[in-house]
């Protein structure tokens, strides 16, 4: 055989082995990088979860005060109204059924 490489006989099966190789090694390298990404994500959720169940306790506890207050007011206190007024102006909305529905 000569050392020259035109004179090598040319088969597809070098190529091919090396093609799917590396296909295959970046498949795995996307697998690996998808299932950190997952696990990652998870992480993030479970983090979140506290938090977002605190809001949620606040956000309750804020409309049931709203409720009251509006309430108050309809009743004719001076000073229900009077914040209520304020809150009305900086465009604070106050919904007397939301005092124990609580958003998902």
């Amino acid at each position: 055989m000569s050392t020259n490489p035109s004179d090598w006989p040319r088969e597809p099966f070098l190529p091919l082995l090396l093609l799917v190789i590396a296909f295959l090694s970046w498949m795995a390298v996307q697998a690996i990088q998808l299932l950190d990404d997952q696990r990652a994500l998870a992480k993030a959720e479970a983090q979140q979860a506290m938090p977002l169940e605190t809001a949620r306790k606040v956000r309750i506890a804020a409309d049931s005060l709203a409720s009251k207050l509006q309430a108050l007011a309809d009743k004719g206190n001076p000073n229900a109204q009077a914040v209520v007024l304020e809150l009305k102006k900086r465009g604070v909305t106050i919904n007397p059924g939301a005092a124990t529905v609580a958003p998902p």
